[in-house]
């Protein structure tokens, strides 16, 4: 009766880490989902960046048979917009990817303490069992 009683905790331990660690691989999968349709979100507004920029400098063309100067100071300038847009955009791509691995980290630290706890506890259970069997 008392083996029945060990690997019932065992089995009641096993079930519980088990159903942390789908938990965890659970989890997992949806922060990775969620950093994808970011990035897929920053990919396609750095892209439309871009795509602007480009219909720009072909408007500004026909400017540089008028003025010259005035042209070049218009494509410095929007030179100088589309380079802080970029940086604005991977400084978001950055951010995503930080706040995405502190929560994996945090899903992960907590996961591992639920299954500390679960094991802590079918050990005191053994434990209580080997002794009123003993």
């Amino acid at each position: 009766m008392p083996d029945q009683e060990v690997k019932t905790q065992w089995a009641e331990a096993n079930r519980r880490v088990l159903g942390e660690l789908a938990e965890l691989s659970m989890t997992a999968a949806r922060e990775t989902n969620d950093l994808l349709a970011n990035l897929q979100r920053a990919s396609l507004d750095t892209l439309r960046a871009q795509l602007t920029a480009w219909l720009r400098w072909q408007s500004l063309w026909p400017e540089t048979l008028i003025n010259l100067l005035r042209w070049y100071q218009q494509a410095l300038q929007k030179g100088v917009e589309t380079t802080q847009r970029a940086a604005e955009l991977a400084g978001d791509h950055a951010r995503e990817l930080g706040q995405g691995a502190d929560r994996a980290h945090a899903a992960a630290e907590q996961m591992g303490e639920l299954v500390q706890e679960a094991l802590s506890n079918s050990a005191s259970r053994m434990r209580e069992a080997a002794r009123r069997v003993a």
